[in-house]
C-alpha cells in the first residue's frame, strides 16, 4: 500500500494543471555574416527580408533565389539558435554569426517550395545570439 500512494498521487497530479503543447515552442533565428553586429539597433540596419516580387528586387538580384512563382522567398530561418548554429555548419560559412529575428514563428514563417523555412514579411533583426 505504501508503494501504491505515491503511484497514485503521481498520477492524479498529471492529470492537473498545465496540458502538454500540442506544437512545437520556436523563436526566429537567422544566419547571416558578422558584419550584421555592428549595425544592429543602429540607424543603417536593415530588415530581414520577407518574401518579395521579382519586380521589387534590385536588377541584379540572382535568378537563382526566385521561387517558381518570381519571388525571393524571403530570408531563411531556423526554429531555434542550435538549428541555425548547425546551418553555420552545415552549410560552411566562415565568418557569419546567428542573429535572432523579431518576429512570430507562427505568423511570419512559411515552408517554401525549396523544403526551407522562410520569412513572409520582413521583420528586424532584434539581436546577435553570439
Amino acid at each position: 500500500m505504501k508503494i501504491m500512494l505515491p503511484i497514485l498521487l503521481v498520477g492524479l497530479l498529471a492529470g492537473c494543471g498545465e496540458t502538454a503543447p500540442t506544437a512545437k515552442q520556436c523563436g526566429v533565428y537567422a544566419i547571416g555574416p558578422n558584419q550584421i553586429k555592428a549595425i544592429v539597433g543602429s540607424q543603417h540596419s536593415e530588415p530581414a527580408p520577407g518574401r518579395t516580387a521579382k519586380a521589387d528586387l534590385p536588377a541584379d538580384f540572382p535568378t537563382a533565389l526566385l521561387d517558381p512563382e518570381n519571388f525571393y522567398r524571403g530570408m531563411g530561418v531556423y526554429c531555434s539558435a542550435d538549428e541555425a548554429r548547425q546551418a553555420l555548419v552545415d552549410q560552411k560559412h566562415k565568418d557569419w554569426g546567428v542573429f535572432e529575428i523579431d518576429s512570430d514563428w507562427n505568423k511570419n514563417v512559411y515552408k517554401a517550395d525549396d523544403g526551407a523555412h522562410h520569412l513572409r514579411e520582413s521583420a528586424k533583426i532584434k539581436q546577435a545570439v553570439e
